[in-house]
């Protein structure tokens, strides 16, 4: 092989220092990109410690407490100051009427559940109470999918106000909920629709 004369040459200061500097650059992207990856680590350690805790507790959302209807509504929660779906079909009058019940007989209206878990899912059996008719069965719950159901409902006594017969179309057709300790959502199907019974504690 022959002799490469620019090999032989001695190296200079500036050649050291850019050796250097070199060294310090390669060493340098190399802790930036091991911080990259530890901090990247650490987002999908965060992510599957989220994913495994999506469960919903059902024991603590639904029992131990009485549930009051705060408002029926169409799809979902709403912030409206009138958020009630008309049940009444304009009749104003009729509306007053429900909801003056439904305001000074803080009897009426409510729902209370005992549950525990069950196999693969969690339930018990509840009691409810619209204005003159009190319906009792029993519920399950699926904490994953937030799926509600009712069975096997027994009532006891009639309805004729607007607003109770659409309470008791909301436990007879629920298909799901959503919430927390403090506010429940039962959803419903009537119809083509799905209507939403808000519920807040007793």
């Amino acid at each position: 092989t022959p002799h490469d004369p620019l090999q032989a040459l001695p190296r200079t200061g500036t050649d050291h220092r850019r050796i250097t500097d070199q060294k310090r650059y390669k060493k340098g992207k190399t802790m930036k990109q091991n911080k990259t990856l530890t901090y990247l680590m650490f987002l999908v350690m965060l992510l599957l410690l989220g994913s495994c805790d999506t469960e919903d507790d059902v024991i603590e959302i639904f029992t131990e407490k009485t549930w009051r209807l705060s408002y029926i509504s169409l799809n979902g929660p709403v912030a409206d100051q009138d958020p009630w779906f008309d049940f009444w079909n304009g009749n104003t009058q009729a509306k007053d009427n429900s909801l003056r019940t439904w305001r000074q007989n803080l009897a009426t209206y409510t729902i209370t559940f005992n549950g525990s878990n069950i196999e693969s899912f969690i339930g018990g059996d509840f009691e409810a109470q619209g204005v003159n008719q009190r319906t009792t069965g029993t519920w399950r719950a699926d904490g994953n999918s937030r799926e509600l159901h009712f069975s096997d409902l027994r009532h006891s006594g009639n309805e004729s106000d607007p607003l109770a017969r659409a309470f008791q179309t909301g436990l007879q057709n629920a298909i799901s909920y959503s919430g927390d300790s403090q506010y429940l959502y039962i959803y419903y199907e009537d119809g083509q629709t799905t209507k939403c019974m808000a519920f807040h504690i007793q």
